[in-house]
Formats: C-alpha cells, sequence, structure tokens
C-alpha cells in the first residue's frame, strides 16, 4: 500500500483535502500529526501538495480510521457533521450533514468555522444571503438552517454546483430557500445566471465569501454592489500576513464598522456596507 504522508491535521489542512481526492487518493485519514492519503501509484506533487513523503504500509481498513479521526464541528448555533455522526448532533444545536472529501468545507478549517460563527451571531429570519464561492455550499446552507428566506451560493469552478445541490438536498433544504449556480469571475467582477441579477436587485442582506485576501481585494467593490445599504459584510479564508490588504481594500470602499476576529493564522472581516 502506497502512502503519501503531509505534516498537518484534517483541520489545519481541509484545503488539501480535495485536492488529494482529485489527484487519486482512495483514502485519507489524520495519524500522528500527519494527514495520510492512501494511492494506488506513486505521483510527484508540486504546490500546496509538495513537502510530503511516501511510505509503504500494509493494507488497512483507511475508511474506518478516517471515519475514526473525523469528528463533528460546533460552530455558534450550527453542528456541522458527515453522516455517519449524525446522531452526535446536540438537541440544541442546528445540524448541518456534510459528506466530506466531496468539495472544500467540511467545517473543519478555521475560515469555515469563523464563518458559520459569524453567521450565527446575525438575525437572519426574513434575509437574504449570497455566498460568494459556495463549494461545498456549507455557508449558504448554515445561513439557510438559520432562518434566512433566500441564501444563493455562486461558484466559478462547476463541479462543485452539483455537490452543494445534493449536500441542500441531504440536509432538507431546497429552492427557493437554499439556491446554487455557476457563476464566472472577470475584470474584477463575478457573476452568475440571469437568475441572480433578478435576485440582487434589492440587494442581498448579507455577503459571505470565504476565498484569499487577494481576491477580496479585487472584489470589494462588487460585494457592495450586491449589499443592499447597511447590508452585513463577512470575509474569511484570510492569512494573517495578508490582513492588510483586505482591511485597506474595505477603507478604499467606505465599508464602515470594520472588525477583525483571528483564530490561529487565519482571519475573518466584518463589517457593513454604508448607506
Amino acid at each position: 500500500m502506497l502512502v503519501y504522508a503531509l505534516p498537518g491535521t484534517l483541520e489545519t489542512r481541509e484545503a488539501d483535502l480535495d485536492l488529494l481526492w482529485e489527484a487519486g487518493a482512495t483514502g485519507l485519514e489524520e495519524r500522528g500529526g500527519q494527514i495520510r492519503a492512501y494511492f494506488d501509484e506513486r505521483l510527484e506533487f508540486t504546490g500546496p501538495l509538495a513537502g510530503g513523503e511516501w511510505l509503504e504500509e500494509q493494507e488497512q481498513d483507511w475508511q474506518a480510521a478516517f471515519k475514526r479521526d473525523i469528528r463533528p464541528v460546533v460552530a455558534g448555533r450550527i453542528t456541522i457533521a458527515p453522516p455517519w455522526l449524525a446522531d452526535e448532533v446536540p438537541a440544541t444545536q442546528l445540524p448541518l450533514i456534510i459528506e466530506p472529501g466531496m468539495a472544500f468545507g467540511t467545517g473543519h478549517h478555521a475560515t469555515t468555522r469563523l464563518a458559520v460563527e459569524a453567521l450565527s451571531a446575525l438575525d437572519l429570519n426574513g434575509k437574504n444571503v449570497l455566498d460568494v464561492g459556495t463549494g461545498s455550499g456549507v455557508l449558504a446552507m448554515a445561513a439557510a438552517k438559520l432562518g434566512a428566506d433566500l441564501a444563493y451560493g455562486v461558484d466559478i469552478d462547476p463541479q462543485t454546483i452539483p455537490v452543494a445541490r445534493e449536500n441542500a438536498a441531504q440536509n432538507g433544504l431546497s429552492a427557493p430557500q437554499a439556491q446554487f449556480d455557476e457563476g464566472t469571475l472577470a475584470q474584477g467582477s463575478f457573476t452568475a445566471p440571469a437568475g441572480h441579477a433578478a435576485l440582487a436587485e434589492q440587494g442581498y442582506d448579507v455577503l459571505v465569501a470565504n476565498l484569499f485576501a487577494e481576491l477580496h481585494d479585487l472584489l470589494a467593490a462588487t460585494y457592495l454592489e450586491h449589499l443592499r445599504p447597511g447590508g452585513a459584510l463577512l470575509l474569511t479564508g484570510i492569512l494573517e500576513d495578508r490582513l492588510s490588504l483586505v482591511l485597506a481594500a474595505l477603507e478604499r470602499e467606505g465599508v464602515r464598522g470594520v472588525e477583525v476576529r483571528q483564530e490561529g493564522e487565519w482571519a475573518l472581516v466584518t463589517g457593513q456596507k454604508a448607506g
């Protein structure tokens, strides 16, 4: 059995889990401060997957190991759990069931938790929420669970949209409360199908985006175009050493009430559209 061992945990390397699956991993587990990915053949990795080591081990039940290691994640009023741990969600919490490995956003990464916690702190009853870069749909679904009338997720990766829709169906969420569409990103703005324009005409009450700092800088003005005056802006996916870039972008666009919350090397920035 070939094992590619990367330093880190399921939590700290959540963004890399999809890359491992896409590369052909047949299983993942966390052990001894490492992510261990099982492959049928040895591959050459570059970018974020570089720096690991190849090991050869005896066959084992990797699925059992993976299921043993992953735990539900509590984020504000939401608990995110895989299907086999759905019964462990406390009765006082809103359950959000996500199949790990299907798309980025299982709740184990700090950025996802920070965003869900920020959504939990808002009164979303009767509100419209836009999730930019929805991935697995976890933030849009969290908003819907928290009472939003409409949670609309857009992503430029067409492979994520069926996953998000499947996750929504598994959680009993359907249109119009939870909707997902493929968008495009060009010239400093994002767009989605025609339905998006109609939905955004009055402006969203909340916009949440779990992207990297450079994209937040690029899209800051577009974010505000999609928010009503006084609407809430929740931005995460921001590394501490890139935080100043995002703060400068929000100052440039006149966002008020800007606040920062950090967890380790990751940050969440919130604010409101002036109006």
